[in-house]
């Protein structure tokens, strides 16, 4: 299995339960072509840098996970067909830098009360 990220745009028009939905449907892909989630993080809305598809506004979305490269056909087919995805962007890591970050946090915050 390879480790992947992948940050997809969503429309920040939508309600928050279809935002879930659309979530919980990109993780239903990836679990169901025998990938592995590694963590998700919802960034929220943000401002967009240039307009795409009238829309200013845009729901960011993180996912971390391992699969193997197959999936990321069906992700990117999904992606396109989806009218609720402005952008999206599927990126290939060495390694997966959730647990360090948290110890780095650690040793940032120990320093300073030092």
């Amino acid at each position: 299995m390879r480790s992947y990220e992948t940050i997809v745009v969503l429309d920040a028009g939508l309600e928050e339960e279809p935002i879930e939905q659309e979530v919980n449907t990109i993780e239903q892909i990836i679990t169901s072509h025998s990938g592995e989630m590694v963590d998700t993080e919802r960034w929220g809305n943000r401002k967009l840098s240039y307009e795409m598809n009238d829309k200013r506004q845009g729901y960011y979305t993180l996912f971390r996970f391992n699969s193997e490269p197959d999936v990321l056909d069906e992700l990117t087919r999904v992606f396109k067909l989806n009218e609720n995805v402005l952008r999206h962007i599927i990126k290939r890591v060495k390694k997966h830098h959730v647990a360090n970050q948290v110890e780095a946090d650690k040793q940032k915050t120990e320093s300073k009360e030092s």
